[in-house]
């Protein structure tokens, strides 16, 4: 083939076959230079070679030629005085593209040809590019020299464009022009351009104003004749949307039109506009009047055509539950049918948080969908609530009886919940003992168990506890009477409660007890209770709650007169002055006081004015002045052993003598009245 330089193919790529196996085709291609740089020759070598040697070969030879001149980009043409410089400088220089030749030469060469007035020439400058292949291409720019000034209208405002109806058109406006250089005349010149019909085309009204040496000024004034009034329908026209089911769509409405300039005619089209589903989509219907100039008025309706009628489910739909968080239900399978078609159905759990981890809402609503996107939907609310409190997963004895003396600890419980992980166990105990009652008690031990959603249980233990006694023995150091009161409370340990009670068990209950309080110096010396003879042993019993039990504690105490020194002289003695033997209560007996504790025998006689013995006695019973049961055994009779008359003694004076054996003393001796007041 021979081609341009500029259109060198691209070799093929070639194949070949043959029965005997694989065959490869090697490509060769030799370029021989011809007498320009763009002029020479292409061989092209396809050899086919199969798996034992065997060749075939293809030549194909390409001769390349530049036979295509360069393209001349010209200066415009000008016009210029005459005593303008008419070089290139200032109108400007050819320039040159070649198909192959990336830089064309370029020359030019002037002709100068003169005109019809003085100064008016052409100068013709004929450019030349030439390609290294020698092609040539040459233009001409025209330089125009002569006078370059064109005449101007007179009028200052000039005819204006208008838009007319037919009938309507403009007479030409009488125009003048002035020149420079000389006179000039106005010509005007219509040119009608018919449009797309009779009644529609534009008149181009040239205004031309000409000098001596044919320089001209143009005014062009375009009127633009038309029909501009469109037909009009004569039927009511159909509403402007309606909706319609995808099987009551209306046919076309006939309608007809009238117009002002001629005859129209109505032409109906639909356009339809697809929508999201088969069965969903807009019909455009479009009623077009067109009179004899085409113009044009249209009426559109729009039928929206959709599938309103969502799916339907075909099996029983599940009810609201409620369930246990351990208990929820698998998704029911539920299928759809459509009036249009098929539906899917598909099912989505939304979860609603109740006021704990196991106590929620779950909405499980099935969709049925059918191809246009319509929806039937269920929803069943499914209440998942913890109403099961934890349950214990070690035994243990509900109800054990005890002493209080081996009461077990509190066993250790462990607890499950079918929901929560997290289960709060609050361990109490109560105990009904009470300190200052000395009964059985209970100890009620309660697990009270929560998980996550509050649900409680409680679980308790109850020891029915039997109230022994515990007993203990405290001697106490010995205390003289008169040391005072002692707090029995200090003598017992002080982890006992100090709220039980005291009793007397053994001693003179002359010493008082009160509460804790112990008040020895209640006692008297008396025979039976005198310095030295080694006092007398108290217990006492002391009875409260310990630890849940009765604690007795018993505490034996000596209390003696040891530390009291007896009034046993002379002046510590008290002789009745009178008895009066009369039954009052008063000075019954003759007494003599101070000296009974003191161990002493008295021997007692008493006398009358005359000295005759009355009343003797070797060991007379000794009385107290203080108290008046402490009497002696005088009253003022005379027993027959006696000197004188028995009985009543009459009233007087006596005298008495009284010694007091071992103790050292003189014998006593005085008067005594004997008186019955």
């Amino acid at each position: 083939m021979t081609v341009e330089c500029d259109s060198v193919p691209t070799a093929d790529a070639l194949t070949a076959s043959n029965t005997c196996g694989d065959i490869s085709v090697v490509y060769d291609e030799t370029r021989t230079d011809g007498d320009c740089p763009n002029s020479y020759s292409l061989l092209r070598t396809w050899t086919a070679t199969n798996i034992c040697g065997v060749t075939i070969e293809h030549n194909q030879t390409i001769t390349v030629i530049d036979s295509t001149p360069p393209v001349l980009t010209l200066p415009n043409n000008v016009t210029a005085e005459c005593s303008d410089d008419l070089s290139p400088i200032n109108f400007g220089e050819a320039t040159a593209t070649d198909n192959c030749d990336p830089n064309p030469v370029v020359t030019f060469n002037d002709v100068r040809t003169d005109g019809a007035c003085s100064g008016t020439y052409t100068i013709t400058r004929t450019w030349t590019a030439t390609d290294s292949c020698g092609n040539v291409s040459t233009a001409d720019q025209i330089i125009s020299t002569s006078d370059t000034t064109a005449p101007e209208f007179d009028q200052t405002s000039l005819p204006g464009d208008v838009v007319v109806e037919c009938d309507g058109v403009p007479s030409p406006v009488v125009l003048t022009a002035s020149d420079n250089c000389g006179s000039a005349v106005v010509t005007v010149n219509d040119v009608r351009n018919d449009g797309n019909c009779d009644f529609n085309y534009t008149i181009t009204r040239t205004y031309t104003a000409t000098d001596e040496c044919g320089l001209t000024k143009t005014h062009v004034q375009t009127i633009t004749v038309q029909d501009t009034t469109p037909p009009t329908f004569v039927e009511a026209l159909p509403v402007t949307n309606i909706v319609v089911e995808c099987d009551s769509i209306p046919t076309p409405q006939t309608l007809t039109a009238v117009d002002s300039c001629g005859s129209a005619v109505v032409t109906v089209s639909d356009t339809r506009t697809d929508g999201i589903c088969p069965n969903s989509y807009t019909l455009t219907r479009t009623w077009t009047a067109t009179d004899e100039c085409g113009l044009t008025t249209t009426h559109s309706q729009n039928i929206i055509v959709q599938d309103t009628t969502p799916p339907t489910f075909v099996e029983a739909l599940p009810s609201d539950m409620t369930v246990e968080c351990d208990n929820i239900p698998d998704v029911t399978s539920i299928t759809a049918t459509d009036n249009c078609g098929s539906a899917t159905v598909t099912v989505n759990d939304i979860r609603t948080d109740g006021d704990c981890p196991s106590n929620y809402f779950i909405a499980r609503t099935w969709i049925a969908t059918d191809e246009c996107g319509l929806t039937t939907t269920h929803t069943q609310i499914i209440t998942v609530q913890d109403t099961t409190a934890p349950v214990p997963t070690t035994s243990y004895e509900a109800t054990l009886d005890v002493s209080c003396t081996d009461i077990p600890d509190a066993p250790v419980l462990e607890f499950e919940d079918n929901c929560s992980a997290n289960i709060v166990v609050v361990y109490n105990e109560t105990n009904s003992f009470d300190e200052n009652v000395f009964v059985d008690y209970q100890i009620v031990r309660t697990w009270t168990v929560r998980d996550a959603c509050n649900n409680e249980a409680v679980y308790t233990q109850t020891l029915n506890v039997t109230l022994d006694e515990v007993y203990s023995e405290v001697v106490a150091e010995d205390r003289c009477f008169d040391e005072g009161i002692v707090n029995l409370n200090d003598i017992i340990s002080d982890t006992l409660n100090t709220n039980g009670t005291w009793e007397l068990l053994e001693g003179n209950p002359d010493a008082t007890l009160n509460g804790s309080i112990f008040d020895p110096t209640q006692l008297k010396l008396a025979a039976d209770f005198l310095p030295g003879d080694g006092g007398i042993d108290y217990r006492f019993r002391y009875t409260t709650t310990h630890e849940g039990c009765i604690s007795i504690t018993e505490v034996i105490m000596n209390i003696h007169a040891d530390c009291v020194v007896l009034p046993c002289g002379e002046n510590d003695i008290v002789i009745s002055k009178a008895i009066t033997p009369n039954g009052d209560g008063y000075n019954e007996t003759f007494d003599i006081a101070g000296i009974d504790l003191c161990g002493f025998v008295a021997e007692v006689k008493i006398f009358n004015r005359w000295g005759a013995l009355v009343y003797e006695s070797n060991n007379y019973t000794l009385g107290s002045i203080e108290t008046s049961g402490a009497q002696g055994d005088w009253n003022g009779s005379s027993p027959k052993s006696s000197i004188g008359a028995s009985g009543k003694l009459p009233n007087g004076t006596y005298y008495y003598i009284i010694k007091l054996q071992n103790s050292g003393l003189s014998p006593l001796t005085g008067p005594v009245y004997l008186g019955t007041r």
